[in-house]
């Protein structure tokens, strides 16, 4: 199947997750600046990559799915989009200690569900929902430049209270940039800064 979100043409496949409010949402309020370094973690289709890549020197588009990563490629070759590099990667476990970043756009996995396949890890965010979230929070301020930015998803489901105290821990201001009340769950894009 193919979608289409403002100027992008994008194919899907069955066993990666397809853009949805989340997604949107995120993609709808991305800060990215010219000359930008970004990587997109849990890129799915690519669409977040794609978005930021306008604007960004160079984009890294990491999916612990290899068939998230072969179908964001091939929605960078559709979009004639040539400056993202795509890789396989679990988290930070395949970005090297020295890469750091500009600006980290992240809409991860977030429901509290435990679930194993590897669709189903997509939006599987462990029993409270909030687990792939903190786990990312542990690593994500090595990998950013001074200043640098991360871009969140988080759920009204992730007791947004705990997530700010990591980010407070970690040393980040942040705000909510954007919200969208959907009929189980509020959504929210956060901005946070590294201090």
């Amino acid at each position: 199947m193919t979608i289409y979100f403002k100027n992008l043409k994008l194919k899907t496949h069955p066993d990666v997750y397809e853009p949805a409010d989340d997604s949107m949402l995120l993609a709808d309020n991305l800060e990215v600046e010219n000359g930008d370094m970004v990587l997109d973690m849990g890129t799915g289709t690519g669409i977040l990559a794609l978005s930021v890549a306008k604007k960004a020197k160079n984009v890294l588009a990491v999916d612990i799915n290899p068939k998230a990563i072969e179908i964001a490629r091939e929605n960078s070759t559709l979009n004639k989009i040539e400056n993202i590099e795509f890789r396989i990667s679990d988290l930070f476990g395949n970005i090297k200690k020295n890469e750091r970043f500009d600006l980290i756009i992240f809409n991860p996995p977030y429901l509290p569900v435990d679930e194993k396949d590897m669709l189903g890890r997509s939006w599987s965010g462990g029993e409270k929902g909030r687990e792939i979230i903190e786990k990312f929070l542990k690593s994500a301020s090595d990998h950013l430049k001074k200043n640098g930015r991360i871009q969140l998803v988080v759920s009204s489901l992730n007791d947004l209270d705990k997530i700010r105290k990591k980010l407070k821990e970690k040393n980040f201001e942040f705000e909510i940039l954007a919200r969208k009340k959907l009929w189980f769950e509020e959504i929210y894009v956060l901005l946070a800064i590294k201090r």
